[in-house]
């Protein structure tokens, strides 16, 4: 399991194996068709997650 923590958010993002569960006020899952599909996504993700300094005020 991976997960994505966001804590300006108070979001966290967890990879398990071909669900992407979101959890912060709410939660919900993404179920998708295949275990590589939900890595791909999880890590654009992440590389999103790691940009935000350089393109927020």
């Amino acid at each position: 399991m991976q997960v994505i923590e966001i804590e300006e958010l108070g979001l966290f993002v967890e990879l398990e194996n071909s669900t992407i569960n979101i959890v912060g006020t709410e939660h919900f899952g993404l179920e998708f068709q295949t275990e590589i599909l939900a890595g791909i996504w999880f890590q654009t993700l992440l590389d999103l997650v790691e940009t935000l300094p350089e393109f927020t005020l």
